[in-house]
């Protein structure tokens, strides 16, 4: 007995385009071109560069002895461990990111611009700077007086308190930063195309998703890439399309691109994210753990202290943290590809826009100067998403609903399909 659609449905999902997936050619996957080669090539000796400065700033400012300087400094200003704390995190990220402006000028503003991928003002991208900076360093004090008062507490087993603290402190982040943060940088209101908004909605709510909101966000502003994402926990939930990607894609583009996203939050790919991380986490910590009281045992003539709970090991705990983020990042990086790969899955099947899907991420890969088939090393340490090239052959090829098989997520759609002779 195979499976239909109800009329009624079947008719809304046509009106969508959803109908005529079975009938469309597959989409090939286009050669990169020489611009985009290059920015491939240049963005990988880049990132090599920005991770081996972030290393080499904290690991100059640990083995000169600056950070112990930096502390005698902070106690002469006050003795008082909360507000010694925070003037010595305070300086120290200050120093930082006066170091690491130089690269961070070229990768956020410069090379967008070399490529023909931004349309930032230079007064706008020093605003999002110093605001982005801001907000990194309440953030980093709040993070240092939560881990310092650990170490202090339990120099033994600190390193599995903020490991698992870690899943707390996410969440707080993805409740406020909808509301709170994203609005800093860019302007977010409802969808112009109320059209396009209720076809989007009515995708939602087949897929489980209730009380949903849109946003269009007019990232215009700063990029000519495009992007798409579902966010937020509870009251904060909805869902926020660029405007670059309503301005580049086609509506069934658009479509699928939503019902990837939907996929995210259906699945709870966010909590199991969460999870995973928290665990990343603990381990990187429990690393730092050991390296770290190492190091002190080695190092501590020249670091000018020898406990890590002196606030002066904070530049230690930074060098060993992005040293084994870097060696754990492929953990990560493999957890994050399979996520995105269920998403597609689920997009497709909520959807059935196979060739939109396909014509999308060419769109995606032209737009943003993709790569579509990039190197072993690149998706290990550097590929949170299956390369383009993976993603459009994939698309070419997964439909069981255009052969009456079964669908891998076809619990969660609504309304749920009749049976029929």
């Amino acid at each position: 007995m195979r499976k239909w659609l109800p009329l009624g449905l079947f008719l809304i999902l046509a009106s969508l385009g959803f109908a005529d997936s079975c009938a469309t050619p597959p989409v090939p996957v286009p050669r990169p071109t020489p611009q985009a080669i290059e920015f491939y090539k240049s963005g990988n000796i880049l990132w090599i560069v920005q991770n081996l400065w972030e290393l080499a700033v904290p690991a100059l400012i640990l083995f000169t002895g600056f950070s112990a300087k930096i502390r005698r400094f902070c106690d002469g200003i006050t003795k008082i461990w909360f507000w010694n704390t925070f003037f010595f995190v305070l300086f120290f990220l200050i120093i930082a990111a006066i170091l690491t402006l130089p690269l961070d000028y070229y990768s956020g503003f410069l090379r967008p611009h070399a490529y023909g991928m931004s349309n930032q003002t230079l007064g706008r991208w020093v605003n999002h700077y110093l605001i982005g900076t801001g907000i990194s360093t309440l953030i980093g004090i709040i993070i240092a007086w939560i881990l310092y008062a650990i170490i202090r507490r339990s120099p033994r087993r600190w390193w599995l308190y903020v490991g698992i603290l870690t899943f707390p402190l996410i969440v707080f982040m993805v409740i406020v930063q909808p509301i709170w943060i994203a609005p800093l940088f860019n302007k977010f209101g409802p969808m112009k195309d109320k059209e396009l908004e209720q076809k989007i909605l009515i995708l939602a709510s087949r897929a489980g998703i209730e009380g949903s909101r849109v946003y269009e966000v007019d990232k215009s502003a700063d990029t000519n890439q495009i992007n798409a994402y579902v966010t937020g926990i509870g009251v904060t939930k909805r869902i926020v399309i660029w405007d670059t990607a309503i301005k580049n894609f086609s509506e069934d583009e658009l479509l699928f691109v939503m019902g990837h996203e939907m996929g995210h939050y259906v699945l709870h790919h966010m909590w199991w994210g969460l999870l995973v991380y928290t665990l990343i986490s603990i381990v990187t910590l429990f690393l730092i753990y050991l390296v770290g009281g190492w190091c002190i045992r080695r190092w501590q003539g020249r670091f000018g202290f020898s406990e890590m709970s002196n606030i002066a090991s904070l530049p230690l705990i930074f060098l060993l943290y992005g040293i084994f983020s870097i060696l754990l990042a492929p953990a990560g990086n493999i957890f994050s590809q399979r996520i995105e790969h269920n998403a597609d899955t689920f997009g497709l099947e909520l959807t059935h826009l196979n060739h939109a899907a396909g014509t999308g991420f060419v769109k995606l890969q032209m737009n943003n100067l993709g790569y579509p088939w990039p190197g072993e090393l690149y998706m290990l340490f550097r590929a949170s998403h299956p390369s383009i090239g993976a993603r459009i052959t994939y698309f070419n090829t997964y439909a069981p609903y255009c052969h009456g098989e079964p669908l891998k997520y076809e619990r969660f759609f609504k309304p749920h399909v009749s049976q029929g002779p």
